[in-house]
């Protein structure tokens, strides 16, 4: 498996790895409705912005994209990290949050959050995150989904 920075080029593959996984690996933790909210309204287009402005960065196996991670460095945030469906719990999120973690300290940060979803709750302690009180992420469609703030440090 090869890691490497996303292009405008990854737009289209980002946009369905995002979409399958939120709908085939969500449903253990939340309702078709809330699940709908979460992926409604994924274009291709919303992924162009956060690749010119933040640390994006895809993980590729035989030239196909299997996974993804943004981190908002000036935020500390680790704000996605998305498999496709048929490599889920196969190191591919560990080694693409391995890297985001790298660049964090690389930038000098000592900490980073993230705003975990139910589901990945696990993934995130078992990487050293600390989970906070479960709260509400609001969409752009103004309907919410529960998720878990979280923290690590990173000394």
């Amino acid at each position: 498996m090869r890691i490497r920075r996303a292009t405008q080029q990854d737009c289209d593959a980002l946009c369905e790895i995002q979409v399958s996984a939120i709908r085939e690996l969500g449903g253990t933790h939340y309702s078709e409705a809330e699940l709908a909210a979460w992926s409604r309204g994924r274009t291709p287009d919303r992924y162009e912005r956060p690749i010119a402005e933040q640390y994006v960065i895809v993980a590729a196996q035989s030239c196909q994209i299997v996974g993804y991670g943004v981190l908002d460095t000036p935020n500390g945030k680790v704000g996605a990290i998305y498999v496709r469906p048929d490599f889920a719990r196969q190191g591919v999120g560990t080694a693409i949050l391995r890297e985001l973690l790298r660049e964090a300290k690389r930038n000098g940060l000592c900490q980073v959050c993230c705003e975990s979803s139910l589901c990945a709750e696990r993934f995130h302690a078992k990487a050293g995150f600390e989970a906070g009180r479960k709260c509400g992420r609001r969409f752009r469609s103004g309907e919410e989904i529960d998720c878990i703030p979280m923290t690590k440090s990173l000394d």
